[in-house]
């Protein structure tokens, strides 16, 4: 993937993220039966958005990725992902020891987010190469 493309894909990525993190904030605001939500915890997910958009960076590359190379990728961009929510949610303190329940709908919560904004992202990406595939198919069929 190219630097360009990258930075498109940052770009959608956190606004996606950071949706998708408000609305679980909304979620767990109802079923924790939160009444205040504070201002830290709302910038701590901002920054979390941001920071998990840039795990991007781990595809750059000049030349094209082979299905291993992808994988290897993907694996490691989770990882960073994950870090990065609990080393964030550790020192903001929504995730510990003292909060099983909390902790575990936090890390579902992320799983849940990455896999619908990749699942989302690698749709849209098929469906431009099926579009362009069938663009090819009419051309040369005439």
């Amino acid at each position: 993937m190219g630097l360009r493309e990258i930075v498109k894909r940052i770009y959608h990525t956190f606004f996606a993220i950071w949706s998708l993190i408000g609305v679980m904030l909304c979620i767990f605001a109802f079923i924790f039966n939160w009444r205040v939500v504070f201002v830290e915890f709302i910038f701590a997910l901002f920054f979390v958005a941001f920071l998990s958009s840039l795990t991007y960076i781990v595809f750059y590359s000049k030349n094209e990725l082979t299905v291993r190379q992808l994988v290897i990728r993907l694996i490691m961009q989770f990882l960073l992902i994950m870090g990065i929510v609990l080393t964030v949610g550790y020192f903001d303190e929504w995730v510990g020891i003292g909060y099983p329940l909390q902790t575990a709908a936090i890390i579902m919560s992320v799983l849940i987010i990455f896999t619908a904004v990749t699942a989302f992202e690698m749709y849209q990406t098929w469906r431009l190469a099926d579009k362009l595939n069938l663009k090819l198919q009419e051309r040369s069929g005439e």
